[in-house]
């Protein structure tokens, strides 16, 4: 009789002894399962981390460059020049002449330099379908060291502005090489986008 008790005590034990090495086994398992997890969400939270760091790297990037930006843009709206337009009149007979023609009391910056500069400049004619304002322009009071130097900051100054024709000469009154200022004559055309 007893030993049929220490053998159903053994089995007893036994049994309980599974279970527990089960429930041991069975908690470092979930233990190891939640650490790599863990880890794993870790080095996704890294990755997201450097992530935003470089998102808000580029957003004050883009920030400090936006000041820059519209000061390029209002440069570049600038440099268009606005043709205002006038028109001749009302109920005249002839439907031609009543035809927009541009106020030039209002000339761009760049125009009313070389005019400042002496040169004269007067408005000229675009081709048809032509987005731009041209302007016929002549000096015989520069000399060539004075104009290229206008012409070149002129050109740099407006984006939009370039000039189409250039004809220099010299005038018959002057020796081949004189050492005395030799004023050129100059014609050109200058022509500026404008918006319409």
């Amino acid at each position: 009789m007893k030993f049929v008790n220490v053998n159903r005590s053994t089995e007893f034990l036994a049994v309980i002894g599974l279970l527990v090495f089960g429930i041991i086994f069975a908690e470092f398992y979930w233990i190891t399962a939640e650490k790599k997890a863990g880890e794993k969400l870790s080095n996704q939270n890294l990755v997201q981390r450097q992530a935003n760091e470089r998102l808000r790297a580029e957003i004050q990037g883009l920030k400090a460059s936006q000041a820059k930006i519209s000061a390029m843009f209002v440069r570049l709206n600038d440099a268009v020049f606005n043709a205002r337009s006038s028109k001749t009149g009302r109920g005249q007979v002839n439907a031609r002449l009543n035809v927009q023609q541009l106020d030039f009391e209002g000339r761009p910056a760049a125009i009313q330099l070389l005019t400042d500069a002496g040169v004269v400049v007067q408005p000229g004619k675009p081709a048809n379908g032509e987005a731009s304002v041209v302007f016929e322009a002549g000096s015989s009071r520069l000399e060539l060291e004075r104009l290229i130097p206008l012409l070149a900051e002129e050109e740099n100054s407006n984006a939009f502005l370039y000039f189409d024709r250039l004809f220099l000469s010299r005038p018959a009154t002057t020796q081949p090489f004189s050492i005395d200022p030799t004023y050129l004559d100059a014609r050109f055309s200058v022509r500026i986008l404008s918006a319409k």
